[in-house]
């Protein structure tokens, strides 16, 4: 199938863009005037830079065979609600709106759990369990997703929407860096004793389930919106799995929650919007919380995750 890729050089995006490649779909890359496209490179697809100034430029790239699938993300942590809107919701809205006067076949957007906030239970919720989002990279997600539901059409273009779990992958610039860095040094820090659940996945099996919406042989006649999770586990088990395959064993360092919640409120004030604070109340939450998902709808459309905690981790770190 005749695929676009918005947004392809990025942590996901590359990966999406990798798996539709195994998958033996023809891609094209939309990047960023400026995107490293090293990886992309190595793959058998079209890359085509942007700097996203006229979207209906896109139209000639786009017919009623193509599935379209937007990635794109803004990736700072510490921006104002305005400055975040610019890429998740007038760009995303406006690539809709192309794909959808086109006529292409479906739009697949790649989204975030982060949208249902942190005031959530123990136990694993599914799409159905009312969105709380709390901080701004969490709201603006729910206004993306918002713009695009508004802006379909029944009949027009179809709409599935993907929420995975936190990942970990190669490629990863933020969240496994920084374990892995702290683990150099012979530590691992937590919040709150590590104890926390969290459903993860590895980032090949997001691009995996992006693919599978891609193929979805159903006819849709209204939005969907699908949570998708590779594994349960804690971040204790992660610092467990990085000592065996590491071979290190490193010391747990645990910061009490209010003290990491001062600490995370004292960066962001001194750091500019824009900047990326070591530690913000968005991460000190995200790492103290369980954060469980139950993605039996995905599951029960013939999904189903390839990667362990061990296997993604391997992977990721080439071992």
């Amino acid at each position: 199938m005749k695929t676009i890729v918005f947004g392809a050089s990025g942590y996901l995006g590359s990966h999406v863009a990798e798996q539709l490649c195994l998958a033996g779909h023809e891609v094209t890359c939309i990047v960023r005037i400026n995107s490293n496209t090293t990886f992309l490179e190595s793959l058998p697809v079209a890359i085509v830079r942007s700097d996203f100034c006229n979207t209906a430029d896109f139209a000639k790239l786009i017919d009623t065979d193509t599935v379209v699938l937007n990635c794109l993300a803004e990736t700072r942590m510490h921006l104002s609600d305005d400055e975040r809107r610019v890429v998740e919701c007038q760009l995303t809205s406006s690539l809709f709106s192309v794909a959808a006067k086109v006529g292409a076949k479906r739009f697949v957007q790649l989204s975030t759990v982060m949208a249902y906030g942190f005031e959530r239970p123990e136990y694993a919720i599914d799409e159905a369990y009312p969105v709380k989002p709390k901080y701004s990279y969490s709201r603006i997600a729910c206004e993306r997703e918002q713009s695009l539901i508004d802006l379909h059409q029944s009949g027009g273009t179809e709409l599935l929407i993907l929420r995975p779990s936190n990942t970990f992958g190669k490629r990863d610039s933020s969240a496994l860096p920084i374990f892995l860095a702290s683990h150099e040094k012979g530590i691992f820090s937590a919040i709150g004793g590590g104890n926390w659940k969290f459903s993860c996945m590895d980032a090949r099996d997001t691009g995996r389930a992006m693919v599978h919406l891609v193929d979805l042989a159903i006819k849709l006649e209204k939005p969907e919106l699908f949570l998708v999770k590779g594994y349960d586990t804690t971040w204790l088990e992660l610092k467990s799995a990085l000592d065996e395959i590491l071979e290190r064993r490193t010391k747990l360092f645990s910061f009490p929650k209010p003290l990491a919640k001062l600490i995370g409120s004292f960066m962001e004030l001194a750091y500019p919007f824009g900047g990326n604070p070591p530690l913000t109340r968005f991460n000190v939450d995200l790492l103290s919380t369980h954060t469980l998902f139950n993605d039996e709808k995905i599951r029960a459309t013939g999904f189903r995750a390839k990667y362990d905690l061990m296997e993604t981790l391997q992977n990721a770190l080439g071992k």
